[in-house]
């Protein structure tokens, strides 16, 4: 790797010009200084770990972001918007209190008793204090005259009691009005509030510091700031893992400069937008790299399935603080702050290297599991020996960037196709759209037609009804018809044998009724005598009785 310095801050920034520095560090180091044990940090057993966001089974990088807690939240509870007091800036850096540290490195006190005492690399007898304090009180001139020297001490690790100030120096963060700044921020309400405390036990367990509520409230301080400052990011979980080291060895506006820095300088922010596409674009260049240094590993990974994205994404999204030991994690800010991001490809290509029999013979689950987890055991806790094996490993800018231009040839035709298939997805929606409507109207269609069949069949069976009616009744007219021609000769004959019955029945009754008439006439004559014979009797009546009359008369 080569050793590209960043330049000395700009005019309106540039505070080292004098003999002091401008930058200031604690009396004592801070808690990044106390390194913990070299596994502090490398288990993590939560439930919802970014493991469970880097599924083996997933595809795309995106997986790892769901589960970063991207959505918005509601403002955290009252009791967390008080805003803290402002962390001790320490000591300003003067010539004088270098020169101090030239006959006298300065010890590295513990503050945190739970963890192990770090040690400055390669003991103090071994750190070049002269250079150090060369460093930082003409930082600019040394990027340009002593380039080579840089790199050798940056390789053999930053003093861990200067370390904060010499990350500011290379990040050329010293900004005074955005630490004002971020001192507004704290006490301004974040939508995010929520999902940073939910995550903040999450974020370094095993860490002490990180465990206790000084700790928590100055990362959620940093965090929730940066969720303000850069509302297009807003929060990602990955976002306090790049701040804890950097709240380990600096104050927290000091850490907040450094981190917007690192986000926008160092181009970190790309991995952490909606989109990811920086994210892709460095896995894509990873894989190309991966390709080009180790093929046989390359062709074993392709042959497992196994993607970029399920180990080494967690990599550029925390600078490998997520899972290693703070130990390493300091030393690889040490060059990342100077390499750049090339040296988080040539970090990940050592380690690949250094365990490639391993990974050789491993399988699918246990080589993303290992991957993820045990690929720094094979360095026994030797950071020296990780940066060294970076340092062995020479990559062309050149390919950098023709990867990065073919990632993006490939991304717009992605894009592209992505678009083509949305429009065809769109297109087969309406279409679909139309072709229910099409068949709700054949549904309905298809009932009228059934309808109308059922009434046509009804129809055809009373025309079949009326048409028997119809013969029948021709039928009948033309027996009528028959009957007509015939009925004047039958009437005829009828009426003459009626007559003939009526004639012959007629003289019949003229026959009689002359009987009739002669017993009637017979009768009357009988009557008339009768009568004259009653009237006979009774004058004799009356003659017997006026005799009898005559008679009593006489008896008397």
């Amino acid at each position: 790797m080569t050793i590209v310095p960043s330049p000395p801050p700009p005019p309106e920034h540039q505070e080292q010009d004098s003999i002091e520095t401008g930058v200031r560090i604690d009396a004592k180091p801070k808690h990044g200084c106390t390194t913990p044990s070299v596994r502090s940090q490398s288990s993590y057993s939560d439930d919802k770990s970014w493991d469970d966001a880097q599924s083996t089974t997933t595809e795309s990088i995106e997986t790892f972001d769901n589960n970063n807690n991207r959505a918005t939240e509601a403002p955290r509870d009252e009791h967390q918007t008080a805003a803290p007091r402002r962390r001790n800036r320490g000591l300003t850096i003067t010539q004088k209190s270098v020169v101090s540290q030239e006959a006298a490195p300065p010890p590295v006190e513990q503050e945190n008793k739970d963890a192990e005492v770090h040690h400055d690399p390669g003991g103090h007898d071994n750190i070049d204090w002269e250079f150090w304090s060369k460093v930082v009180s003409d930082f600019g001139s040394v990027t340009k005259s002593e380039k080579k020297m840089l790199s050798v001490q940056i390789q053999r690790g930053v003093p861990s009691s200067l370390r904060g100030m010499i990350w500011q120096l290379f990040a050329n963060s010293k900004n005074p009005s955005l630490e004002e700044k971020y001192l507004k921020l704290i006490n301004e309400d974040s939508v995010y509030e929520k999902a940073i405390t939910r995550d903040l036990p999450r974020t370094f367990p095993n860490h002490a510091y990180f465990q206790s509520k000084e700790g928590q409230e100055a990362l959620f301080n940093v965090v929730k700031a940066y969720s303000l400052y850069d509302p297009d990011v807003g929060y990602c979980q990955g976002i306090s893992f790049i701040a804890g080291p950097l709240l380990l060895n600096m104050p927290e506006e000091e850490a907040f400069c450094v981190l917007v820095q690192l986000m926008q300088r160092y181009e970190l922010r790309g991995h952490f937008t909606p989109q990811l596409d920086l994210l892709h674009q460095r896995l894509y260049q990873f894989d190309g790299i991966l390709h080009d240094h180790l093929p046989h590993v390359h062709r074993h990974f392709e042959y497992q399935g196994i993607r970029s994205s399920m180990y080494a994404s967690q990599w550029f999204l925390t600078l490998f603080a997520y899972r290693y030991p703070l130990e390493f994690v300091y030393r690889i800010y040490d060059i990342f702050l100077v390499e750049g991001i090339q040296s988080i490809y040539s970090f990940g290509l050592a380690l690949i290297q250094k365990n490639q029999a391993t990974i050789l013979s491993l399988e699918f689950d246990l080589l993303v599991n290992y991957l993820k987890n045990d690929m720094l055991d094979a360095y026994l806790d030797n950071a020296s020996d990780l940066i060294r094996d970076a340092y062995m490993i020479k990559v062309s800018p050149k390919r950098f960037n023709r990867l990065a231009k073919e990632y993006r040839i490939e991304a717009a035709r992605a894009h592209s196709e992505a678009e083509a298939i949305e429009t065809l997805k769109k297109q087969n929606k309406a279409l679909s759209e139309t072709i229910r409507s099409l068949e709700n109207s054949l549904t309905e269609i298809s009932k009228e037609h059934a309808h109308i069949a059922n009434e046509l069949i009804e129809s055809k069976m009373d025309i079949a009804r009326v048409n028997d009616e119809n013969d029948a009744l021709r039928q009948q007219s033309q027996d009528l018809k028959k009957a007509l021609l015939t009925l004047p000769n039958e009437i005829e004959t009828r009426m003459k044998e009626e007559m003939e019955i009526l004639v012959t029945k007629n003289a019949a009754l003229v026959q009689r009724n002359s009987a009739l008439e002669d017993q009637m006439a017979y009768m009357e004559n009988m009557v008339a005598e009768i009568k004259a014979k009653y009237d006979e009797s009774e004058q004799d009546r009356q003659g017997i009785r006026q005799r009898l009359d005559e008679l009593k008369k006489l008896v008397d």
